[in-house]
């Protein structure tokens, strides 16, 4: 579904604004002789929201982020793998993404075109000052996180907070994230989506649907 006239531009954070953290999880996981997907799935939790993953709790805001790793032996049991401890460091480390320069430079063009712009991403508050220093949060109009609602996506709730933050219907949204599982329920909200697996794509396809008549 394509809104016919959108007001507003949502933007992900990971793996959009910058670069995905799939290449530290590939790298992690060849260490550990496991699938990539197998320690997703451990370390960031399933595709599902849970109540009780630790890192779905920390992007909550209900853990530290120090706390992750301590708690994820027995997802780790689950699936047959024995994690070494450092895992969460290593996926957290600096330096282990790039900005998406392409990105930031097409939320301030859209502000200068009228648009709303708005940033909606699962994080910690431990994260936000390093997000400030990446990319700057006054291009947004809205900046909804999930641990300062106490709501993840692909829960509802936080789609919701976010059409109300921009002060927008959700038919008039357009949001761009780079894991499908987050787009589903923006979709069925009335949000248009585009999933982003590349940048140079993902921005032509955002050009398409704003210059839709």
């Amino acid at each position: 579904m394509v809104t016919p006239c959108p007001r507003a531009v949502v933007f992900d954070f990971g793996g959009v604004l910058i670069t995905t953290i799939a290449n530290q999880i590939a790298t992690i996981a060849d260490d550990l002789d496991v699938t990539p997907a197998t320690l997703h799935e451990i370390l960031l939790g399933p595709r599902e929201s849970t109540p009780d993953h630790p890192w779905h709790l920390a992007e909550r805001g209900g853990l530290p982020i120090e706390e992750i790793q301590s708690r994820l032996a027995p997802w780790a049991r689950n699936r047959g793998v024995e994690l070494r401890g450092d895992e969460i460091d290593r996926l957290l480390a600096p330096g282990g993404y790039e900005i998406v320069h392409a990105m930031a430079e097409r939320i301030a063009t859209l502000r200068d075109d009228g648009l709303a712009t708005g940033l909606l991403t699962n994080t910690f508050a431990e994260f936000r000052p390093i997000m400030e220093r990446d990319v700057d949060f006054a291009l947004f109009d809205a900046v909804v996180e999930s641990f300062a609602v106490g709501a993840r996506k692909p829960e509802v709730a936080i789609y919701e907070a976010t059409a109300e933050a921009l002060g927008v219907a959700h038919s008039d949204i357009v949001y761009l994230d780079d894991f499908d599982q987050n787009l589903e329920p923006a979709r069925a909200l009335g949000w248009t989506t585009i999933h982003v697996t590349d940048p140079t794509a993902a921005l032509r396809e955002l050009d398409e649907v704003l210059s839709t008549p």
